[in-house]
């Protein structure tokens, strides 16, 4: 979604439930972090970031022990070359 939409979404939903929708929605002066959790869509959407992002960091941890016991077998290999 582009973030007009999303901004006017927001916007949409803010007069839904009866905020005013102030000037800190803008786009240019605060980042996505900033923008309180209003609607159940966001709710929805940090739950996706945080899957994505565990998901993200197990990946990352295999990877490094793959690398780590890949490193340990060639240090063997090398000592018993010798």
């Amino acid at each position: 979604m582009a973030e007009s939409e999303v901004e006017a979404a927001l916007r949409a939903e803010l007069e839904r439930i009866g905020d005013k929708p102030s000037d800190t929605l803008d786009s240019s002066s605060t980042s996505n972090q900033q923008v309180p959790l209003r609607w159940s869509g966001d709710e929805v959407e940090a739950r996706r970031l945080r899957q994505e992002h565990a998901h993200e960091y197990v990946r990352w941890t295999l990877l490094a022990a793959i690398g780590a016991v890949i490193a340990i077998l060639i240090a063997e290999g090398l000592t018993l070359l010798h």
